[in-house]
C-alpha cells in the first residue's frame, strides 16, 4: 500500500503516476467497452423476439394490418343453395272475397292466394299472366281477371314453407269477354261463385251473392 501511494525509482513521482493511471484505465475500458457491446447485443435480441411499442403500435393502427370481413366470402358460388320449383303437390290456391253478399251498389273484393304447405323453400310464378280469378253464375262464365289483362312477364319467387303469396282485385260488377269489348252488361243479381287460379292449379269455389 505505501509503494501505491508513494512510489520508489529513479524517474520522476509523476512518471510512475502516468503509468499507473493508464494501467487502472485499460481495465476499465475493456470493461466498459464489454457492457456497451452487451448492452447492445441485449437490446437488439430484445427487439427481435419482442417487437418494439412502437412497432407493434404501427402495426395494429395500420389499415392493411386490420382483418378483413371474410363472411361475405365465405361461400363459394358453388356452394350456393339451389331453390327448385314448387311442385303442385305443396301449392294451395285459394279464392275469397271480402264479403258474402254485396247490395246493389258495392263492388266484390276478389283476392287469389297461393300457399306452400311444403317443409322446404321453393319457387313459384306469382306473376300477373299465372294468377288468375274466374266468376261464374252457375255454369255461365261471367268475369274473368285475364279478359282485360294480357298477362306479362314471369314472376317468378321464392315462397318458404308455409308462406302464403295473395292478390286482389275489386270487381265493377261488368261482365267480361275475351279480348275486353266494351259496352258489355252488368252482372245480375244471383248467386255467384269465385274460382282462383295460379298456373294450372284452380282452387275451390268461394260464394257470393250480388243483389
Amino acid at each position: 500500500m505505501g509503494s501505491l501511494l508513494h512510489p520508489v525509482g529513479s524517474l520522476p513521482p509523476g512518471a510512475y503516476w502516468l503509468r499507473r493511471a493508464l494501467v487502472l484505465a485499460v481495465p476499465v475500458i475493456l470493461v466498459g467497452g464489454g457492457w456497451l457491446f452487451v448492452s447492445r447485443g441485449s437490446g437488439a435480441t430484445t427487439g427481435a423476439g419482442h417487437p418494439a411499442p412502437s412497432t407493434s403500435s404501427t402495426a395494429a393502427a395500420s389499415p392493411s394490418s386490420t382483418p378483413t370481413p371474410t363472411a361475405s366470402h365465405s361461400a363459394s358460388p358453388s356452394a350456393a343453395v339451389v331453390v327448385a320449383a314448387c311442385p303442385d303437390s305443396v301449392i294451395r290456391v285459394t279464392a275469397a272475397t271480402d264479403a258474402a253478399s254485396y247490395p246493389a251498389g258495392v263492388d266484390p273484393k276478389l283476392t287469389v292466394s297461393v300457399t306452400n304447405t311444403g317443409k322446404v323453400a321453393c319457387k313459384r310464378d306469382l306473376g300477373r299472366a299465372a294468377m288468375g280469378l274466374v266468376v261464374s253464375l252457375g255454369a255461365t262464365r261471367v268475369w274473368s281477371s285475364s279478359d282485360c289483362s294480357v298477362g306479362g312477364q314471369p314472376a317468378v319467387a321464392v315462397l318458404q314453407p308455409q308462406q302464403e303469396f295473395s292478390s286482389s282485385v275489386r270487381w265493377n260488377r261488368t261482365t267480361s269477354k275475351v279480348g275486353c269489348p266494351s259496352g258489355l252488361p252488368a252482372a245480375a243479381a244471383g248467386s255467384y261463385a269465385l274460382v282462383a287460379t295460379n298456373l294450372t292449379l284452380k282452387s275451390v269455389a268461394a260464394p257470393f251473392a250480388l243483389h
